[in-house]
């Protein structure tokens, strides 16, 4: 009696077990495919475009032997070109200064000191304006204007996209990747005899690079015609990648 009661209790455990097991394990939903049934695809989509915004920054540099004469004459150019600016029409909030640095330019060849001290020869005084423009068409205009009122510099140019413009283009070249990715996932289901359901996984990845024109140190002079600046296209990528579900 004791062995059999012993065998009974072995296999109830053995039962109970297997109702687990059982339990745990998933079963397959009618009409749903496992995620085993994916074709994973991506796809780039590129969408190009004229720039509507440009940033232009200019600049004011001074040197002289006395650093609060450099420093006036620094300040006075600059206030110069920052009001020829606004007489352009372009607003407070689009005017930045982006740097301001006082250097001390020493001799290459100095004089030996018989304390081994080195002596600035001249104090070099730089500002930078950064200078937004949401007219393409009125960089060149801008340039003269800051040249003619005092700058000595132009450092860089840069054509971008508005915030609005470039979520358009965004949008776009999103559709494109996704029309690209659903073409490919039907071309292989197709090639395999299956059918192509909806999609299941998307990731997405996008950006937009701008075109820059480094200018820095540009030589002032006023017998030169209108500046010529031509702002080209950009161009909008954005990269998807999309598992698509097959039955």
């Amino acid at each position: 009696m004791r062995h059999a009661a012993a065998a009974l209790a072995v296999l109830f455990c053995i039962c109970g077990a297997i109702v687990v097991v059982t339990a745990l394990t998933p079963t397959p939903t009618p009409g749903i495919p496992s995620t085993d049934h994916l074709i994973r695809t991506s796809a780039v989509g590129e969408v190009v475009s004229s720039p509507d915004r440009a940033e232009i920054q200019v600049g004011v540099e001074t040197e002289g032997t006395d650093v609060k004469a450099a420093q006036a004459q620094n300040a006075e150019r600059m206030t110069s070109v920052t009001n020829a600016m606004k007489a352009l029409g372009i607003p407070d909030d689009h005017l930045t200064t982006t740097g301001y640095s006082v250097t001390p330019v020493y001799d290459p060849n100095p004089t030996p000191s018989p304390l081994g001290q080195r002596r600035p020869t001249t104090y070099r005084v730089s500002n930078t304006l950064l200078v937004r423009i949401d007219d393409v068409a009125q960089v060149g205009e801008v340039i003269d204007t800051a040249v003619a009122s005092d700058a000595n510099q132009v450092n860089s140019i840069a054509f971008l996209f508005s915030e609005q413009k470039s979520a358009s283009l965004r949008a776009e070249a999103l559709a494109r990747a996704v029309n690209k990715t659903r073409t490919d996932a039907g071309t292989v289901a197709s090639a395999l005899g299956v059918r192509l359901l909806d999609a299941r996984e998307v990731q997405v990845d996008s950006g937009a690079t701008p075109i820059y024109y480094g200018r820095s140190g540009m030589a002032v002079d006023a017998a030169v015609p209108s500046t010529p600046i031509e702002p080209g296209t950009l161009k909008v990528t954005a990269s998807v990648q999309v598992s698509w579900a097959y039955a």
